[in-house]
């Protein structure tokens, strides 16, 4: 019902004991107060119709993970990395693998960052099998030959590691060709000495990644 309709049925419903000029100014009265109400209500519906509503704050984007260095190349070494915790950056080293004409590896060596120091650490993974006692040897290109002892054998291979101090790190930042020589028992029981070439190219850069 619309405000002129119903100031219109109070006039025709005049209370006994009053006046019909009375009951037209009480009409009047309740016309005008009606007319005020509506008057005030109406921008206050206007006013909170406009009222954006409280969006919840969206948290702020996460920032990107770098993308994981697994399995990168550089030139003759390939990097191996794993994760650590989340405010730190991934773990890596660089392997080569050296492998006969039959695919069979043949010497893996691997390079990382020792736990606690600033210095790399080399291990090199031989045979299973080799003669022990005549010694193992490494060389960086023509330089001389330093005997490495092994360490232990397990599963895996016979172990060599190997503190990568300052003067030999340097020969192989340097070098192109490390070579490790050992012995291995033939079917003869003769112990013949076998030379296996370690590729340098991209060494340097490979140990970078590793130290970072």
């Amino acid at each position: 019902m619309t405000i002129l309709a119903r100031s219109r049925r109070s006039v025709a419903a005049t209370p006994r004991g009053l006046t019909p000029s009375d009951a037209l100014r009480l009409a009047t009265a309740a016309l005008i107060a009606a007319l005020v109400s509506a008057t005030d209500a109406g921008p206050a519906r206007a006013q909170a119709s406009q009222t954006p509503e409280s969006s919840p704050s969206t948290p702020p984007p996460a920032t990107p993970s770098p993308p994981s260095r697994d399995g990168q190349e550089v030139q003759d070494w390939t990097l191996h990395c794993e994760p650590l915790e989340k405010v730190q950056p991934e773990f890596c080293e660089m392997r080569q693998r050296v492998v006969d004409q039959k695919g069979n590896r043949v010497l893996l060596a691997v390079v990382g960052r020792l736990p606690n120091l600033d210095t790399p650490g080399l291990l090199i993974l031989l045979p299973l099998g080799i003669a022990l006692p005549p010694g193992t040897f490494l060389a960086v290109d023509n330089g001389e030959r330093q005997r490495v002892e092994v360490e232990r054998c397990e599963r895996q291979g016979c172990r060599v590691e190997l503190l990568l101090k300052p003067e030999l790190l340097a020969q192989l930042k340097a070098g192109t060709k490390a070579t490790v020589s050992f012995h291995i028992y033939d079917h003869e029981g003769k112990r013949p000495q076998v030379d296996v070439p370690i590729s340098l190219l991209g060494f340097s850069a490979a140990l970078a990644e590793v130290m970072k």
